[in-house]
């Protein structure tokens, strides 16, 4: 009987055995993984660390760039008709992708399609090119107190030149037109000068609205994607064509934007990466404990079993004596 539970505990331990073994394999695997986990986030972390974010220069503090100081929106006519808006200096200043398409909201391209027609956007939310001669009506469907033919009448009658202005030197480079010579009124002249260049640029080279979700939920887009090449920034002629030489660089170079590091930003990530590399840290920790105490109850089980198997050799040895006897 003592030799059958002998038996039975064997059979037991060695189950035993197999399941920690089985356990320690699988933890071991899990702290690859992990290690894998935090070579990955280092590589994250590194990558964000050297990024480089596009700020706009206004008031004497550089400021993150985003979607409406580039490109604006239809809700901001009444400001900037009473010139209070906080818009960019320099309003041939247009974003598109990495295409070329100017990057348009969602407000900007329903006014088009009120105009030309909702067949002039494709499923992706890309418009095609358009006819100049709409712009004004255009414009005129999302502002108050002109009608079309008063922002045509304004359009022709300036045949102006953007100001470019610098905003480090406080330098203002070309003559803005519509001043009481050209007996433009002010308000629709900055109406004008804004919104015009975006219409004009947008119908000779098409537009897009497939980034717009990205923009509104990551307020880092803009930026990131000015950095990465997906958006560019051009600068837009009297016929809507795109300057050469104009880039991101130049409009650094000439004051408007800064590539530039923000030190509360690096602050932010470091305390992100720390927390992260905690938690990895943490359930290493844990398996690390586990695989010791599977390891320690492993060495017990196999001292056991060879216990055991030492008895039942015994046992059998005794029986096999004793016949022989």
């Amino acid at each position: 009987m003592g030799l059958a539970c002998a038996n039975i505990r064997l059979l037991t331990l060695t189950a035993r055995k197999a399941d920690l073994e089985y356990g320690i394999s699988i933890d071991s695997m899990e702290k690859m993984a992990l290690s894998r986990e935090m070579n990955e986030l280092t590589r994250e972390y590194n990558s964000k660390l050297s990024a480089k974010n596009i700020c706009y220069y206004n008031n004497g503090h550089y400021n993150k760039i985003n979607y409406n100081y580039l490109m604006g929106n239809t809700g901001m006519a009444m400001q900037i008709m009473q010139n209070n808006a906080l818009v960019k200096e320099n309003y041939d200043m247009i974003l598109t992708d990495y295409r070329g398409m100017v990057v348009l909201s969602d407000s900007y391209a329903n006014a088009i399609k009120a105009v030309c027609g909702n067949d002039i956007m494709d499923s992706s939310g890309r418009g095609g090119t358009f006819s100049q001669e709409n712009i004004a009506e255009i414009i005129a469907s999302f502002v108050a107190g002109y009608d079309a033919d008063d922002i045509r009448n304004g359009i022709e009658s300036c045949g102006y030149t953007t100001t470019t202005h610098n905003t480090m030197s406080g330098e203002t480079t070309g003559t803005s037109s519509g001043d009481a010579a050209d007996g433009i009124n002010a308000h629709l002249q900055n109406l004008i000068d804004f919104y015009y260049p975006i219409f004009q640029a947008a119908a000779s080279n098409g537009w897009t609205t497939e980034y717009n979700t990205s923009i509104a939920n990551n307020e880092d887009y803009v930026s990131d994607a000015l950095t990465s090449g997906t958006f560019q920034l051009f600068g837009v002629n009297n016929y809507g064509q795109y300057d050469e030489g104009t880039s991101l660089n130049y409009f650094v170079t000439s004051g408007c934007l800064e590539s530039k590091s923000d030190a509360d930003a690096r602050k932010e990530l470091e305390a992100w990466y720390e927390q992260e590399k905690a938690i990895i840290t943490d359930k290493e920790t844990m398996i690390d404990m586990e695989i010791t105490d599977f390891s320690t109850e492993l060495e017990s089980v196999k001292t056991m079993i060879e216990s055991i198997k030492s008895f039942i050799d015994d046992a059998c040895q005794s029986v096999f004596d004793w016949g022989q006897g």
